[in-house]
């Protein structure tokens, strides 16, 4: 902390906000999207990097030293946007206001300053950040210089040291101009040696050090194209290395002092900021200006006695209300499976932060936190807030202790408002919406001459996360209010985490012994798919390596290549379909990964995942992954576990009920097409629902022009593919894959089902229009999904963007559908006392495991919850079986 030198590439980052984001514009048509990604980005790392001095550096738009080195050097970028080119000068205003010093150089680009200023930070004793969306940077990497790149757009970022290039690509960072020289840079135009590709390149550098530890050992090189390639392209190597090394030593202002931030006042940046209407920035500008950021916490204190502990509580009790905060998943985890309080706890009442500290070896300890702090949880009265609270209703269930009262979860009220983002960080959450600032989590070991009270971290991460937990629900509950999803938090999303949580504890059944025979299976069978392959190419060769399987298929077998991609040709699984039509070695080959991927993801590891104490699997359920609203798992996924094929499915019979126990699996019918009937409002897909017809047999005979009796397998086979396919905007050549028709057939199909079902096609087209105007798309109830490429450039993003808007809104309000009866059937088995328990859900199923005296009541109870989880045009239908495994239901 302290003396830290953040240094950013102007113009690369500039251009991939300008990218990354749709074509934003101020109500006067001033274009400002790239503007508001830099921006967004930029702030990010001024609040977590916290730098003492700051520089953003610009290329120069005179020639570089380069271009007269080589006249080729760029000359196939394209041109850049007029868009972009109107929007630097704006940015330029705005980084001034914001104090922050700009540098170019001319003859040089951006990056020889960020070097020569990297070097120069260094030797003045500064941690160096470069925030980059350029690659190159890499090569200036050290143990005191660092490299962030955003990926994903600006939406995420990867954050470098030499280690983790290394570990990345195998060389250290100082061998990527040497890897350039050789491999060549396309978007630098950099032609590297002819015929020379990364991954030769890489294993020659290891092999030899470098460059001129290659040519050192020319003559030893093989095979001998290779060393007849370098031979000839030596000078182009070394000229191309000579291009690729970013200058250190450019002629800029070295004295880093210059470069001290000056933080402006909040007047001097609020005035253009407003003026680009960049309203949400605001607050985040205004935290980072703001002379204490952290004045709503007046001190942090550590609990450690009961009596702490018991005064805290008093004190929750008084104020109504207590934030908890824990931070490390992996402590998370091992609360719940071990039934035990972690020994460091982030709670706060009020202004102040508290952590909890406890003696995890403690007996007495782990009395007082059950005695005393798991019944304020249990109080009705007190409101709870935090982030990420799953693991503590899955610690009070596994007690027997139900959480009552108002919950506020940070993380999923977070992911309501943003469900795009890979990740949710409490950091950024408290950043944007709060004053508290959370310190990375870090190791927090007490260090020489602290103070006996003195709280360090990861205790101050946790505390401070508390109160920033506490400060940040009211922000939180108003964005909620606003976007209205209000309700869908407190009435679906928040009980949903407590409901989820008890699945975790319950787990389910496994049969080992059953699981080894069939693993034993899978292998003999792997083996004589093996032996069959090898007779059918001819020589043995690794069947997991797409690089060899290429080489027998298109250069021994001479099978004609279906598509290219930048390694070489495509051996991926709907090449090998293609192929599979004239030779019996893609089928294989296919048969092969399907058991191979079913043996190596569930089988081979599933001791691994059984708990030795329950003798079951406990998934983790994730609620805040998905853009849908659907829920995932892992730990094992059991999510993916195929449904058709008894080779796949087989795998389910390992998942059993207890001794004395049945499972119980009910599974809505067709939702999604429900669904659809309801949003579209298409009478005839709403008549055949509502009489209960066989809807893909209907729809056989709509658009074939059939009477229903004459409807053969083949064609409801066709029909089905095709209801299905218009929910996600399939295309011909989609639906000619799925349905095994030629795509004049496939567009057939699919102007026929629209000619029959028009207000299908009404729907889609409006939800469209829609998602352009707003930017987002929204379910049946409220649930939010950002649509920020429907007016993407790129045709193919834009396409996507079209087809995730259609498509969100039927497979979204399915998700809340099976939420709202997962919350609606775990409160009746309470109330009605009931043993049985849902133990899974896999999309539109769930699994319930039961005593056999329970079923009548249990059968009547879930088919009441979740055909009236929703009221729709047509009526929602669950199909209910019941068995002793998985398979059998």
């Amino acid at each position: 902390m302290g003396r830290r030198l953040l240094l950013v590439d102007g113009n690369s980052l500039a251009n991939r906000a300008f990218y990354a984001l749709p074509p934003l514009s101020t109500g006067s048509g001033v274009p400002t999207g790239a503007v508001y990604g830099f921006l967004t980005m930029l702030l990010r790392f001024v609040a977590e990097k916290d730098p003492s001095h700051i520089v953003i550096a610009f290329d120069h738009p005179s020639p570089t030293f380069r271009h007269s080195m080589f006249d080729g050097y760029k000359k196939t970028r394209k041109p850049t946007p007029e868009s972009l080119i109107a929007q630097m000068p704006v940015l330029k205003d705005v980084l001034t206001a914001l104090n922050l010093p700009q540098v170019e150089c001319p003859g040089y680009e951006a990056d020889d300053v960020l070097g020569t200023l990297a070097k120069a930070g260094k030797e003045q004793g500064l941690a160096v950040t470069i925030l980059t969306g350029d690659r190159d940077c890499l090569q200036l990497l050290d143990h005191t210089v660092e490299v962030v790149l955003p990926v994903r757009g600006i939406s995420q970022v990867r954050e470098y040291l030499p280690g983790t290039f290394e570990e990345e690509m195998g060389i250290p960072p100082s061998l990527i101009v040497d890897l350039k020289a050789l491999a060549g840079d396309s978007s630098d135009n950099i032609p590297g040696v002819k015929g020379i590709g990364e991954k030769t390149a890489l294993s020659l550098l290891k092999q030899y050090g470098n460059l001129d530890g290659i040519y050192a050992h020319l003559h030893e090189i093989s095979p001998e194209r290779v060393r007849r390639l370098l031979r000839e392209g030596q000078d182009t190597a070394l000229l191309c290395r000579e291009l690729a090394t970013i200058d250190t030593d450019s002629p800029v202002l070295r004295q880093v002092e210059g470069f001290v931030w000056q933080r402006p006042s909040q007047e001097q940046v609020s005035g253009i900021v407003s003026s680009l209407e960049f309203h949400s920035l605001l607050p985040r500008i205004n935290a980072l200006l703001s002379p204490d950021r952290q004045e709503g916490v007046r001190h942090t204190r550590a609990i450690c006695t009961r009596e702490q502990l018991s005064a805290f509580c008093s004190e929750a009790m008084q104020a109504g209300q207590v934030a908890v905060y824990m931070a490390t998943p992996d402590g998370k985890r091992e609360a719940e499976k071990t039934l035990t309080w972690p020994s460091v706890i982030g709670v706060s009442c009020g202004h102040d932060s508290s952590v909890i500290c406890l003696d995890g070896d403690s007996e007495k300890h782990q009395d007082a936190m059950w005695e005393l702090f798991a019944p304020l949880l249990a109080n009705e009265q007190v409101a709870k807030t935090g982030f990420d609270l799953k693991w503590l209703f899955a610690l009070l269930y596994g007690k027997g202790i139900k959480a009552r009262g108002e919950f506020f979860d940070v993380l999923v009220a977070s992911y309501l408002l943003d469900p795009t983002r890979t990740a949710y960080n409490l950091s950024d959450i408290a950043r944007v919406h709060g004053s508290v600032k959370v310190p990375p989590l870090a190791g927090g070991k007490k260090k020489e001459g602290d103070s006996e009270g003195e709280v360090l971290d990861p205790a101050i991460h946790m505390a401070l996360g508390a109160a920033a937990c506490l400060e940040t629900t009211p922000h939180l509950k108003k964005k909620l209010e606003d976007d209205g999803l209000t309700k869908l938090a407190m009435e679906v999303e928040f009980p949903l985490t407590q409901v989820l949580a008890a699945m975790e504890v319950t787990g389910v059944g496994v049969d080992l012994e059953l699981a080894r025979l069939i693993r034993e299976e899978f292998g003999s069978l792997l083996q004589s798919l093996e032996g069959s392959i090898y007779e059918l190419a001819g020589e043995k060769f690794n069947i997991a390596s797409p690089k060899q399987l290429s080489e027998i298929l298109f250069d021994r077998l001479k099978m004609r290549p279906v598509k290219k991609t930048k390694t070489g040709y495509s051996t991926d699984a709907s090449v090998l379909e293609a192929l599979s039509q004239d030779h019996q070695l893609p089928g294989k080959v296919l048969e092969y990964r399907h058991y191979a991927k079913l043996k190596s993801t569930y089988l081979d590891s599933l001791e691994d995942v059984v708990s030795p104490v329950t003798g079951r699997v406990h998934t983790t359920l994730h609620q805040t992954v998905t853009a849908t609203g659907r829920l995932s798992s892992s730990d094992p996924n059991l999510q993916n576990i195929p449904v058709r094929g008894d080779d796949g499915r087989s795998l389910r019979r390992i998942f059993v009920a207890s001794p004395g126990k049945l499972l119980l699996a009910s599974d809505y019918s067709q939702v999604e097409l429900r669904i659809m009937a309801h949003v579209s409002g298409d009478p005839t897909l709403i008549d055949a629902f509502c009489r209960g017809e066989d809807i893909h047999a209907r729809t056989a005979a709509e658009i074939f022009g059939v009477p229903i009796s004459e409807v053969t397998p083949d064609l409801r086979s066709k029909a089905k593919a095709v209801n299905f396919g218009v929910i996600y905007g399939i295309s011909d050549f989609g639906l000619s894959r799925n349905a095994g028709v030629t795509r004049e057939e496939a567009r057939e199909f699919i102007e026929a089902y629209f000619v029959r079902y028009p207000l299908v096609r009404r729907y889609m087209d409006l939800t469209v229009v829609q998602a352009r105007r707003d930017r987002y798309v929204v379910t049946l109830f409220g649930r939010r999904r950002p649509i920020p490429e429907i007016e993407s450039r790129n045709r193919q993003r834009r396409a996507f963007a079209e087809r995730t808007a259609i498509n969100t809104p039927i497979q979204g309000s399915a998700a809340d559908i099976i939420k709202i009866a997962m919350v609606r059937i775990f409160r009746r088995l309470e109330q009605e006392k009931l043993r049985s328990r849902l133990i899974l859900q896999v999309h539109d199923e769930l699994i319930f495991e039961f005593p056999e005296d329970e079923e009548v009541r249990l059968r009547k109870l879930v088919r009441e919850e979740m055909e009236g989880a929703a009221a729709l045009k047509v009526p929602l239908r669950v199909d209910i079986d019941v068995g002793k495994s998985w398979y059998d239901v």
